[in-house]
């Protein structure tokens, strides 16, 4: 789920890594969307929720927040293996692309109907396996439907890729 999450923010990311000077060649935000899920899941799975808890807070990241701070390790390792580039390089992206993407679904979460608390708990549950964690519903919350389920994984991505072009 976290995942189909981050794809979300794949239009907004690509802009902002063409627009930032880091470098940042083709294939970037889709490296950086597959490292960071990957990471957060590990985490989430090892009981380590401080990121997902942050991420889906509503309070803005700052770029020197110990969850940046301790993703951008992961994150810039991840980007040197599927980018092939150098750690330098990584690290700069990985510290461009983490407070972007945290403070890109704090607005989401403020901005939707249902309780930030509400949220990241659903967000935790899901990427723990735990039982009552709608993937679907979670999305079209953040997506500014209040209905429950009223629409399928495909609609709701459809419906997401719209809103960010």
């Amino acid at each position: 789920m976290i995942d189909q999450l981050l794809k979300m923010a794949d239009g907004p990311l690509q802009e902002l890594l063409s627009n930032s000077g880091v470098n940042a060649g083709p294939g970037a935000a889709s490296a950086i969307e597959s490292t960071l899920s990957n990471i957060l899941q590990s985490k989430a799975k090892a009981g380590d929720l401080n990121a997902v808890k942050e991420m889906f807070s509503g309070n803005d990241t700052d770029p020197d927040s110990p969850v940046v701070q301790n993703l951008a390790g992961d994150l810039s390792s991840g980007l040197m293996n599927k980018l092939g580039i150098d750690s330098k390089q990584a690290m700069s992206i990985a510290m461009t692309a983490l407070p972007f993407i945290m403070n890109f679904f704090n607005k989401r979460v403020n901005d939707a109907p249902m309780a930030n608390n509400d949220i990241m708990n659903s967000v935790a549950k899901a990427l723990q396996g735990g039982p009552g964690a709608g993937g679907a519903d979670i999305l079209g919350t953040l997506l500014g439907r209040g209905d429950k389920g009223g629409m399928d994984l495909g609609g709701l991505m459809g419906m997401g890729k719209g809103l960010f072009k």
